[in-house]
């Protein structure tokens, strides 16, 4: 039990508890751990003094781990080792930041460290003969403590060093720019100061050297420059024969030459323009541009005489064309006309009667192959189609007449031969036997009993679609889609209109497709084959917008503008009535297939496509 004859504490609690809370005002921490020891002895159960008491404790162990860290860091200070005392010294005021003789102590460390680093820097620098770097950080070393090592004699070193590199490094400016008299000066300042400077004193001798040869070179540039080409050739092969590979000279004489030539060539090439002989100025111009492309507006005269030889081979190929009557070449042959030159009325005019003349010629063919096939509907259809847009084509009128007087007949034979099967053998039998009977019989009775067996016989089942050719509307066909699908019908027939004419170009198309469907029985036949025919019009590119066929759900095939650009402000893109054929032999026997047509108006509402689609049948 502590006891305090002073004060007559004694086993007074609330006394021991008061002076443990003086002592601990006063940092007197192993004093105020006695007094509340001995107060817990007395109460165990006063809960602020064991507070008080584990407070006191941690102080006291933190005055203790505080003079070891003196200790250790006294002992850095005196080996040099500022780092390791930093450390220690920086925990000391960590944990006791009133500690004035760890600040001061700190204080000492970091700037011995810092003079340390900058000295091993500094000598890093002079080893490595970077003298304007060594000269600032010895600088930075002696503005801090003058007396520091052998920092002063070594600032006067490097002073002198940086002072003669940068008269050298002047004098190799002069000499880099031919300046001969300033290099010469600064070259021998060096000297007199270092007579060991040895690249000054092979840098003096080249000096003198090349005066005399410079002012050559420098005239054969200045007349170089001034387009005086045969004068600085004869210069430069005169510094070429004192002085071998001197500077850039068979460089600059080489490029002479080729200017020579490249104002030869151009020149010429213009001559030839002028009197539009094209092939030679193309030659000629070719020559220029691979002398030098960025001369003048030689790539602009190249590409524009070769645009005149294109031009006039497709000139020609077109009229060829045209008088061959080779409607497909010759609407490829204008239409690269039209992109060469959009602005040529009279290959616009071509281009529309060539496209003119192709849609007919296919519909005039297709209409004499029905009319030979007896199809009479599908004759007229197509005739009609010709007549309209062309009444005195070829026969075309003629033909038609004849088949819009004939109606598509019951005769069992023709329609065995035109379309063979079972049933039209069936048909063929039971004629052959009705005439044999009217011939072995006179039997009034059984002459009408064959007559009417002859004619209940059915006709074949046609292998077209129900309604491929539009006739009857969209009967039989499905159709949807955010675009519009329409039938329309002229004097030629009907077809179906997947999109519209109608959007607006220019933000007015809607985004999407417009489709029609049908489902169909593929016939067991050999090579069974879909066709139709298709006209796609466009102001976009197949890349965003085109008309697809598909199978099954399956892209087979799809069509659109592979030759323009998205625009609107030019002529619509028209592919003309064209015919496709798919072959359906993987098909056979499933059951049942579905052929679907789309026409896509893909990605932004701006350019529109629609697609017009006819005559779809399975043969």
């Amino acid at each position: 039990m502590m006891s305090d004859p002073d004060n007559n504490i004694g086993d007074d609690p609330e006394q021991l508890y008061n002076r443990g809370i003086e002592c601990l005002r006063r940092k007197s921490w192993q004093e105020a751990v006695a007094f509340l020891r001995e107060l817990i002895q007395i109460d165990p159960g006063h809960e602020d003094a064991w507070q008080r008491l584990v407070e006191a404790k941690n102080e006291a162990r933190k005055v203790e781990d505080l003079e070891d860290l003196y200790r250790i860091s006294k002992a850095y200070l005196g080996r040099k080792e500022w780092a390791s005392a930093i450390i220690y010294l920086q925990c000391i005021i960590d944990s006791d930041d009133e500690s004035g003789d760890a600040i001061a102590l700190l204080n000492e460390a970091r700037k011995r460290s810092y003079l340390q680093a900058l000295y091993v820097k500094a000598e890093a620098q002079l080893k490595r003969e970077d003298w304007s770097e060594a000269e600032e950080t010895l600088g930075a070393i002696v503005r801090i403590d003058c007396a520091y090592e052998d920092s002063q004699a070594k600032l006067d070193y490097a002073r002198t060093r940086h002072r003669l590199q940068s008269l050298y490094e002047r004098a190799s400016r002069h000499f880099r720019a031919s300046r001969w008299l300033p290099a010469v000066r600064d070259l021998e300042a060096i000297l007199r100061e270092d007579p060991n400077y040895r690249a000054a004193a092979r840098r003096l001798k080249e000096a003198q050297e090349q005066e005399q040869i410079a002012v050559l070179y420098s005239s054969a540039v200045e007349l170089q420059e001034a387009g005086r080409l045969e004068e600085a050739i004869d210069k430069y092969k005169e510094i070429i024969h004192r002085a071998g590979a001197y500077k850039d000279v068979a460089y600059r004489l080489d490029k002479a030459h080729k200017r020579q030539e490249l104002m030869k060539r151009y020149r010429q090439g213009e001559d030839y323009l002028r009197q539009q002989r094209w092939e030679e100025a193309v030659q000629e111009f070719g020559e220029a541009c691979a002398i030098d492309p960025q001369y003048r507006d030689v790539r602009v005269r190249l590409r524009e005489v070769k645009k005149q030889v294109r031009l006039e081979e497709l000139y020609k190929r077109g009229e060829s064309s045209l008088r061959e009557e080779s409607w497909e070449q010759a609407v490829k042959v204008y239409e690269e006309l039209n992109k060469l030159d959009s602005k040529d009325a009279e290959v616009i005019v071509k281009l529309k009667e060539a496209r003119r003349q192709r849609e007919l010629d296919k519909l005039y063919r297709d209409g004499m192959k029905h009319f030979q096939y007896g199809q009479w509907r599908r004759a007229r259809n197509s005739l009609g189609k010709v007549v309209r847009l062309s009444p005195d084509y070829h026969d075309a009128a003629a033909k038609l007449e004849i088949a819009q007087g004939r109606t598509e007949g019951s005769n069992p034979i023709r329609d065995f031969l035109s379309n063979p099967s079972w049933e039209g053998i069936g048909a063929i039998i039971a004629v052959i036997g009705l005439i044999v009977t009217v011939i072995t019989t006179f039997n009034p009775s059984v002459k009408a009993a064959f007559i009417s067996l002859a004619m209940s016989t059915p006709r074949p089942k046609p292998l077209t679609l129900c309604n491929g050719d539009f006739e009857r509307g969209f009967e039989c066909w499905q159709h949807g889609g955010r675009l519009r699908q329409d039938v329309k019908c002229d004097e030629g027939g009907c077809y179906a209109v997947l999109g519209s004419p109608d959007y607006r170009c220019e933000g007015g198309v809607p985004v999407g497709e417009a489709w029609i469907k049908q489902s169909f029985q593929v016939p067991e036949t050999i090579s069974p084959t879909l066709s139709l025919r298709y006209r796609v019009l466009s102001y976009d590119v197949m890349s965003f917008d085109f008309f697809q066929v598909s199978i099954n759900g399956t892209p087979v095939n799809q069509f659109g503008n592979t030759e323009g650009v998205s625009d609107c402000n030019r002529e619509v893109w028209d592919s003309g009535w064209q015919s496709v054929e798919l072959d359906l032999s993987p098909y056979i026997g499933e059951e049942p297939v579905e052929v679907s047509l789309r026409n896509f108006n893909r990605t932004h509402e701006w350019w529109n496509t629609w697609t017009y689609v006819d005559d779809i049948e399975v043969h």
